[in-house]
């Protein structure tokens, strides 16, 4: 278990990650882990924000469960969940500042992308979801950050609020406890990371439930536009201290 400051932090950086998804359907992992990798192990963190990611998923789903609807995302979904475990092999043959870098390069890219509003809508919405669910599977595995990809597919498609919230939160669970199995059998999850998560989770559940409270009451892209600002700074951080080992 890290020292008692550390999980501090965590527990900080969970309950803004956790409050930014509750608001917007999606951010926790690309609010946290980059932050929390800063200056935890990396193998530590991603299984961490995984086991908490799918946690915290649950009061979402029931949330959204109306506005959701599985034939829009199901290719997607088994896209990704078939995917993973290549990730999740990934993750095992990287070290620490391998995967800071790769985590801040992720989740900068998605951040500025977002920020930026870039869009390129795909004419064959179905068929394109699918390379776009392999590639979110990989990094699912790789880093945890499942919803990088989506996330702009989504946005680049110009999805309608309401469902995009419902079709992150439900696409997110899919993928992300469909990767549980692999990071077992890989030695991944650890008893370790789920110590850690089982600490953190009230912080997030805290988290959640300010964050749906929010929701209707003040603009989401405002939401969005702090964390974002956010995983960009821990992003450029984490990129720094991976390159300098």
């Amino acid at each position: 278990m890290p020292d008692l400051p550390l999980v501090i932090a965590s527990a900080l950086a969970v309950l803004l990650a956790s409050t930014t998804q509750g608001a917007t359907g999606f951010g926790f992992v690309i609010v946290s882990a980059p932050v929390m990798a800063v200056y935890l192990d990396p193998k530590l963190v991603v299984p961490v924000v995984l086991v908490l990611g799918v946690a915290l998923g649950v009061p979402l789903m029931v949330h959204t469960r109306r506005e959701f609807s599985i034939r829009r995302v199901w290719p997607m979904m088994l896209a990704g969940a078939a995917f993973t475990p290549i990730g999740t092999l990934v993750l095992t043959r990287l070290d620490a500042p391998q995967i800071k870098i790769l985590l801040g390069l992720v989740a900068g890219a998605v951040s500025l992308a977002l920020l930026f509003g870039f869009q390129r809508e795909a004419r064959n919405q179905r068929l394109a979801s699918i390379p776009v669910g392999a590639a979110s599977g990989l990094l699912t595995g790789a880093t945890g950050l499942a919803g990088a990809p989506v996330i702009l597919f989504f946005a680049n498609q110009g999805v309608e609020q309401r469902q995009f919230r419902a079709d992150i939160v439900y696409y997110l669970q899919a993928v992300s406890f469909s990767a549980l199995p692999s990071y077992i059998v890989a030695g991944v999850l650890t008893a370790e990371a789920v110590r850690l998560a089982a600490v953190l989770l009230p912080a997030g559940v805290v988290g959640v439930s300010v964050g749906m409270w929010l929701s209707g009451r003040i603009p989401a892209l405002l939401f969005r536009r702090i964390a974002l600002g956010i995983v960009l700074s821990a992003a450029a951080i984490a990129v720094s201290s991976g390159v300098t080992g």
